[in-house]
């Protein structure tokens, strides 16, 4: 036993700077362990602490996602309709514009407190006292003083100025749209050609008796309405007080 304690503590004397070495090592290294292991069970505890921040950072995605959602909706606000709905423009476009109302035509009477001495007829006939004949009458006849004036029954252009030995001198007035007017019997004033513009209530001469078919009846202006080529009722688009 005591050669071997000897041994022993022999061995001990030879690698005593190696013990004290491997112990300091020992020591050091486990101080080591032991921060490391403090450091991490602190970080642990930190960590286990950070929910709260953990929940602002998701509020502010929250906050963020709504900000999204608000604006999506605003985009989606702002984006015109899928055309079931009619913008105001839409409506007016689909709305026809009014058409303009066909001005109403009055004639003014041709000659001034004239007498009717003859009627328009279309489906019977007249006695003619020049001709001796009965015929159809397709004007209206207006009894007048010889220089009476013969005024135009509406606005229009001088289409004709025509004179025959049996018809005497014609005025036919162009109205525009078919329509026209014929004074016959008259004495033509200056200035009224063919071409000629005219006003309504304007002169265009005087009444005469030179219409040689019906110089019988005295002086007279016979006045015609043609539309479309058709010699029509004057009263038509006339309105006499009295005949």
């Amino acid at each position: 036993m005591s050669e071997k304690k000897s041994k022993v503590i022999d061995f001990i004397r030879r690698n005593a700077y190696y013990l004290v070495i491997g112990t300091a090592i020992l020591v050091i290294a486990t101080v080591i362990a032991i921060i490391l292991a403090t450091n991490a069970n602190r970080n642990r505890v930190q960590l286990s602490d950070e929910p709260k921040n953990t929940a602002s950072v998701t509020d502010d995605k929250d906050k963020n996602g709504e900000n999204k959602d608000d604006e999506k909706e605003k985009e989606t606000d702002s984006k015109p309709s899928d055309g079931n709905e009619q913008k105001p423009d839409d409506k007016k476009d689909d709305e026809k514009p009014e058409e303009p109302k066909p001005t109403k035509i009055t004639f003014t009477a041709p000659v001034e407190n004239a007498t009717v001495s003859k009627d328009y007829t279309s489906s019977t006939v007249v006695f003619n006292k020049t001709l001796g004949v009965y015929t159809g009458h397709m004007g209206l006849d207006f009894s007048a003083d010889a220089g009476t004036k013969v005024k135009c029954a509406y606005a229009g252009t001088v289409e004709s100025v025509t004179t025959s030995y049996l018809t005497g001198t014609t005025v036919t007035i162009d109205h525009g749209n078919g329509l026209k007017t014929v004074y016959n019997s008259i004495e033509v004033a200056d200035g009224i050609v063919s071409g000629v513009s005219v006003s309504q209530g304007q002169e265009l001469g005087e009444v005469s008796d030179n219409n040689r078919q019906e110089y019988k009846d005295g002086p007279h202006l016979h006045f015609e309405v043609l539309e479309n080529g058709l010699k029509i009722d004057p009263e038509t688009y006339l309105a006499l007080e009295s005949k």
